[in-house]
């Protein structure tokens, strides 16, 4: 003898419970989405900020202009890394075309700028230390170069005079 419920009486039909195969399918696709999103985004972030770049010239950078107009013109092989909030990079360049492009570059609106002449010598403690994140080594031969932008970052340039190999580190606000 089949139950009749109060529901059925009423005229209410409940329809019936999907089979526990297709209930485990639907949860099973829900956590594989889950999990995909995160690690989808996690590779994009990971190929944008976890890769060095290398590049002829400053033509073939990709990056936005904010990043890419603070490498000399001049520039070539160029090895690059971008963090969350900053850059690195490492090329080639002669000390003229560096000053030539700082001048230009920080210059204050309506006033001249002579890099040259602020240019500092390597701290004698630190010749044959590497530093940032490529390794760069401070040599005898290293002056450096600070400068501040307008939006607040701070941008610094190591030039060894010899070979004409540049690290740039440039942090942003």
């Amino acid at each position: 003898m089949k139950k009749i419920t109060a529901m059925q009486i009423k005229g209410d039909v409940v329809p019936p419970l999907l089979p526990k195969v297709a209930r485990k399918k639907s949860v099973f696709r829900i956590c594989v989405l889950i999990l995909v999103l995160p690690l989808v985004f996690a590779l994009i972030l990971f190929r944008i900020y976890g890769v060095d770049t290398k590049h002829e010239s400053r033509g073939s950078i990709w990056w936005p202009e904010r990043g890419r107009n603070l490498i000399p013109p001049a520039a070539s092989e160029i090895t690059l890394r971008r963090d969350l909030l900053d850059h690195y990079a490492v090329y080639t360049v002669t000390e003229k075309e560096l000053n030539v492009f700082l001048d230009k570059r920080f210059a204050p609106p309506g006033k001249t700028l002579n890099s040259f002449s602020e240019r500092l010598p390597a701290d004698p403690d630190t010749v044959g230390i590497e530093i940032g994140p490529f390794g760069w080594e401070v040599t005898k031969n290293t002056v450096s170069y600070d400068y501040c932008a307008s939006n607040g970052g701070v941008h610094s340039y190591y030039h060894d005079t010899k070979t004409g190999l540049t690290y740039q580190s440039s942090a942003y606000w």
